[in-house]
């Protein structure tokens, strides 16, 4: 909740009260005739001036709101002239969202500026539906009595109320902006009229924490978000960040790597910022646009350089934590946090691309003489476990062993049986390893799918009298499913499936010149079309 344009609050709850005691005396027509000619809160709500700053409020509101956490949002307005008369000056407005008018009405009777505003059936549901899509327009809606009721947005992320409501009806209403969608971490009512104290009264049938989780003010939010800022910032102690955007890139990759090691020092330090910062994130989604969230929004951006490198390198299982990940990868903040991506330690050793190829021995060398351990075991966990994730899906005789090989390295390193140190160390062994297969296909003069049906060709030493056969083989198959695995959905299609099989038998059947029998033939071309299958699905 947030109360906006205090100066023009128009409800009184003791309205009535002072009334009848400034017009003591006076007659009871008379008292009825002030009350109608003065006192009539439409006559106040639809005052020119009012109108102007109402419109430009929401306007800037809105489109700073927009640019931190998009959404869409509705206006509730006292009247169909009301909302007639604020579209009119929201629209006058250069910077002004798409927006539409939703009421009842008919042409026939109502006055004319209301009938560009009265939809028929099917119109009415084209414009409800491209409300509820979060990529359609309008972006905002003007109502009265529709649409507060029994009508699910669960893009709309806030309401700007500018008509007394109160009991069922209000808490009706303000549900609107509840309902769960994507990254939205709640709702924000705005309110220009002073619904505060009725909306504390219509929730207090419930329990006061029920009414706390439901109903929060804007300055607690804030109080909130300084507390969780204060605890994520407190991390980095003694690092100075706050000019981050005026470092050149090689100073910023060696801030950012310093920071990484700082907050992923142990498992408990990288739990607690991951946790805090996303809590964080959050608060600044439901506070914005308020002017305070601003004052840590570059700060923000360098904690989700961290988080994302965090993400990106750590090979540990922080199960707890997995769902609020996935939640928190999105543009709950900005554009700019979205468009930023961690500055690395590849940018440091000279590196544009993290793969297996960039670990020659200088490489090497210069990751075990840096400081940050922790950082280098994790990169070189990354770089390795991506290149093996592929290789062994292609060819998992090569490969496999040493998938197995990084994951027990990984289980120990994440339970402090390995220091980071070690684990570089037997990370670098591993890389070693994967190098020199690759060699050996090269040697071959094999590619990568060659080498494949190769290894595969290898197991069934008998149908072959020397490795130059085995080599050959293997060419043809790949020269074979060449124009086949070309073919959309080919490992579908079971005649097309017949015929390679039918080609590799020929094959297999004069290499292995009457030596192996016909049902072991059908058995090994089975086994390299499973084997093409993984290969060409990858590829």
């Amino acid at each position: 909740y947030e109360g906006r344009l205090v100066e023009l609050h128009l409800t009184n709850e003791f309205i009535n009260e002072e009334f009848e005691e400034i017009s003591e005396g006076v007659d009871f027509e008379t008292k009825e005739s002030l009350k109608n000619k003065f006192a009539r809160l439409e006559t106040l709500i639809l005052a020119e001036n009012r109108l102007k700053r109402i419109a430009k409020d929401i306007v800037d509101h809105f489109n700073k709101r927009v640019q931190e956490f998009k959404g869409k949002a509705m206006v509730v307005t006292i009247s169909r002239k009301a909302a007639v008369k604020l579209y009119e000056e929201i629209i006058k407005l250069p910077d002004a969202p798409s927006v539409a008018v939703v009421i009842s009405g008919n042409k026939t009777k109502d006055p004319a500026d209301f009938h560009p505003h009265i939809r028929n059936k099917h119109e009415m549901e084209k414009i409800a539906n491209d409300f509820k899509n979060p990529d359609t327009d309008p972006q905002m809606v003007i109502v009265v009595d529709m649409w507060l009721t029994g009508f699910d947005v669960p893009c709309l992320n806030t309401m700007y109320f500018d008509k007394p409501m109160k009991n069922h009806s209000l808490v009706q209403a303000i549900a609107r902006v509840n309902r769960v969608f994507k990254d939205k971490p709640g709702g924000l009512i705005v309110d220009y009229i002073g619904i505060a104290d009725n909306l504390r009264k219509s929730l207090a049938v419930y329990t006061p924490e029920t009414i706390k989780n439901v109903f929060v003010d804007i300055q607690e939010v804030l109080n909130q978000l300084k507390e969780k800022y204060d605890i994520v910032s407190a991390l980095f102690y003694s690092l100075d960040y706050q000019k981050w955007k005026e470092l050149p890139p090689e100073a910023l990759s060696e801030l950012t790597t310093k920071a990484y090691e700082k907050v992923c020092e142990d498992e408990e330090t990288k739990k607690r910022f991951l946790k805090n910062f996303l809590t964080l994130k959050k608060l600044y989604a439901l506070a914005s646009p308020h002017p305070e969230v601003f004052k840590i929004k570059n700060d923000l951006i360098f904690f989700e350089m961290i988080k994302k490198m965090i993400v990106k390198y750590s090979t540990a299982k922080i199960k707890d934590i997995t769902r609020d990940l996935e939640y928190e990868i999105s543009h709950l903040i900005s554009k700019s946090i979205s468009a930023t991506k961690p500055i690395d330690i590849m940018s440091l050793t000279g590196k544009s691309r993290a793969d297996i190829s960039i670990l020659d021995d200088e490489f090497i060398n210069r990751l075990k003489n840096m400081e940050y351990k922790n950082y280098v075991a994790e990169l070189l966990a990354k770089i390795i476990k991506d290149e093996l994730k592929v290789k062994s899906t292609i060819n998992p005789r090569r490969y496999r062993s040493l998938y197995e090989m990084l994951q027990k390295i990984i289980d120990k390193y994440n339970v402090k049986i390995l220091d980071a140190v070690e684990v570089i160390e037997k990370l670098i062994e591993i890389a070693k390893e994967i190098k020199q297969k690759i060699e050996e296909g090269k040697k071959l003069n094999l590619t990568e799918e060659e080498l494949a049906f190769y290894d595969l060709l290898l197991s069934k030493k008998e149908f072959f009298r020397n490795y130059k056969q085995v080599e050959e083989v293997a060419r043809k198959i790949v020269n074979i499913l060449g124009g086949y695995v070309r073919v959309a959905d080919w490992n579908r299609k079971e005649n097309l499936k017949a015929t390679i099989r039918k080609a590799l038998k020929d094959v297999l059947i004069k290499v292995t010149d009457g030596r192996v029998e016909y049902k072991e033939i059908d058995q090994l071309s089975k086994e390299i079309i499973n084997c093409a299958e993984v290969i060409y699905a990858v590829a």
